[in-house]
């Protein structure tokens, strides 16, 4: 078995700039790119109980670990399209549906 190269950590704000570059330029952007500006707009521990699923038709997908924390960003919905829309451009994200789900990567 062999071990890959470990990489230093890329510093979020590059990666943020070059999701917000690709979302200019019409890209799609994959989830882990979403799960950026998902943790930018909903903040760091929101986003470590919740994490975008899918995009399609300007409906943004958004799974949550339970009850407690879709109730808590069902509050902040319209704040949340807000600030999606402030940085994925108007036509982007224009729902935000909740639903509890587990999380498949962890």
């Amino acid at each position: 078995m062999s071990r890959s190269k470990s990489r230093a950590p890329a510093d979020i704000s590059s990666i943020l700039s070059g999701v917000l570059r690709k979302v200019q330029k019409g890209g799609k952007l994959s989830l882990e790119e979403m799960a950026e500006v998902w943790r930018r707009v909903a903040g760091a521990e929101a986003a470590g109980h919740s994490w975008p699923r899918r995009m399609a038709g300007g409906r943004l997908v958004v799974e949550v670990v339970n009850s407690g924390w879709m109730y808590a960003l069902g509050l902040k919905r319209a704040q949340l399209v807000e600030g999606l829309m402030e940085l994925l451009g108007a036509g982007r994200v224009k729902t935000l549906a909740l639903r509890i789900g587990e999380r498949k990567d962890a």
